[in-house]
């Protein structure tokens, strides 16, 4: 059995929807992780995990988004999620992003809201689906300090050295579609091994022109089997047994 721990399955169309949740299910996707970004993603994949039982609904802020808001905003956004965290199966995607913001007030604004992103996990112990863009190092000090239990750092296949540090904190690493092509993500996973790490397709995002649907996570598995020498079948229940430790 295999997931999805890292899609926004808000952004597709009606028919693109039908058509990723039908062909997940063929290459036996049994549940797909759907991240927000915004307050109009975090309604609409709530609104989803309605529908579809195959779609785990993530709310949170996108840290570029939520550095724009203002101390009362922000208030009213955390007074939203707790009022839907019954609903939500994880917190994401939440962080840092350092890539556009260079200031150092900036950057405390996001360690702070990333701070309480992580408090609130804590006390409704949901997983935490990290983006750490330019900031992977800092961010991990963060989850470290706030001891974060249940956790998820998306897209983190660029370090081997960070991706040991957050084995050794037992959280999750993902990669995505881009360890299809990339050499150095190749070698990274090839040393790094099957424990710890997870997939995700990002979906819709493009690789080699194209959307991303979440039924490329067969592809990824296959790959990291190759690269790992591990059977496939072993490789669809550690992607199991990650999912039971995070979320049942």
């Amino acid at each position: 059995m295999l997931f999805d721990f890292h899609a926004h399955l808000d952004m597709l169309t009606e028919t693109e929807l039908t058509t990723a949740l039908t062909e997940a299910k063929k290459a036996q996707i049994n549940s797909i992780l759907s991240c927000s970004t915004s307050f109009a993603s975090n309604e609409k994949n709530l609104e989803l995990a309605q529908k579809y039982l195959q779609i785990k609904p993530a709310v949170g802020l996108y840290p570029l988004d939520a550095l724009e808001l203002n101390e009362l905003e922000l208030d009213k956004a955390f007074y939203f999620f707790e009022g839907k965290i019954k609903n939500a199966s994880a917190i994401g995607e939440v962080g840092l992003d350092f890539k556009y913001s260079k200031k150092t007030e900036e950057q405390k604004k996001q360690e702070q809201i990333f701070r309480k992103f992580i408090s609130l996990s804590k006390k409704y112990s949901k997983p935490l689906i990290i983006h750490s863009r330019f900031a992977q190092k800092r961010a991990l000090e963060i989850l470290e300090e706030e001891k974060a239990e249940k956790v998820i750092m998306h897209s983190f296949c660029e370090s081997l050295k960070l991706m040991e540090k957050a084995r050794t904190l037992n959280y999750f690493v993902s990669c995505g579609p881009a360890i299809l092509s990339n050499e150095q993500m190749q070698k990274n996973i090839s040393l790094f091994g099957t424990q710890n790490l997870v997939f995700e397709t990002d979906s819709p995002m493009r690789f080699d022109k194209e959307k991303v649907f979440p039924q490329k996570i067969a592809e990824i598995a296959e790959k990291v089997s190759s690269l790992t020498k591990t059977p496939l079948s072993e490789i669809h229940s550690l992607q199991e047994k990650a999912f039971n430790a995070l979320f049942k």
